[in-house]
């Protein structure tokens, strides 16, 4: 599947959480890596194609896709405890127009394989991607990019916008102005923040504020970008995939 399907956009997440050892000379600090941490994309048993963004503060980012068609999105988290996986999270289905919760459990291999069988009987087979692993600085971000793809009730087609070197972008439609960021992660990986606010007659309401993630995939020529962001209440969002102009 194509890194900018990656974001089928978002059914699981994952965390890299730091503790504090106990006090007395023997105190210490010691990390417990999530171990289901990166991008993973496989197939499910409804026989979609899954594509799964699995962070390092705990969120997960995905969705499916069948044929060519962007059937869910899915935003939830998730946690890789040695071989051990669960996740929880909400699909969004395009073709319903409705949101529904639920949650995975299985095995992870670490940056390998996760296999897990969800609440409604569906199951999932995924493989590693390395690209995960591969940054992405503000510079490789910068530039022109035509995106499509939809909200829970519209299309979005040919939405032309630019980057600037800081990672502002205004995007005017009619009479919606839609102004944001998009930078990359403290993390070093292959995943950057994307937040925005439209203003006057936008599709998801004037005043509503978007956070999410993109992927710059720098394999392809051009570099391709897949985007989900969704609003504060997970009720609505969007999904968009394109390429540099």
């Amino acid at each position: 599947m194509n890194m900018e399907l990656k974001l089928g956009l978002i059914a699981c997440a994952i965390a890299v959480m730091s503790g504090c050892g106990g006090g007395g000379d023997g105190g210490g600090s010691t990390t417990v890596v999530n171990t289901a941490e990166g991008f993973w994309e496989g197939t499910s048993s409804n026989g979609a194609n899954v594509s799964i963004a699995i962070l390092e503060n705990g969120e997960a980012w995905g969705g499916a896709v069948v044929g060519n068609t962007l059937i869910s999105a899915i935003a939830g988290t998730a946690n890789g405890n040695g071989t051990s996986f669960s996740a929880s999270g909400s699909e969004f289905s395009f073709s319903s127009n409705s949101v529904a919760r639920g949650s995975y459990s299985g095995t992870v291999t670490q940056k390998q394989r996760i296999q897990a069988t969800g609440s409604s009987g569906n199951t999932i087979d995924l493989a590693y991607d390395a690209n995960y692993d591969k940054g992405v600085t503000a510079a490789e971000i910068a530039g022109s990019y035509t995106l499509s793809g939809r909200t829970a009730l519209y299309a979005i087609t040919n939405l032309t916008f630019t980057v600037g070197a800081n990672g502002a972008f205004t995007i005017v439609d009619g009479g919606c102005t839609t102004t944001g960021t998009v930078t990359p992660r403290a993390s070093g990986k292959a995943i950057v923040d994307v937040r925005a606010t439209g203003t006057g007659p936008c599709v998801l309401g004037n005043g509503v504020s978007l956070s999410g993630i993109a992927v710059l995939n720098k394999t392809r020529t051009p570099n391709t970008l897949s985007v989900i962001a969704l609003n504060s209440g997970k009720t609505d969002g969007l999904v968009l995939l394109g390429r540099k102009n």
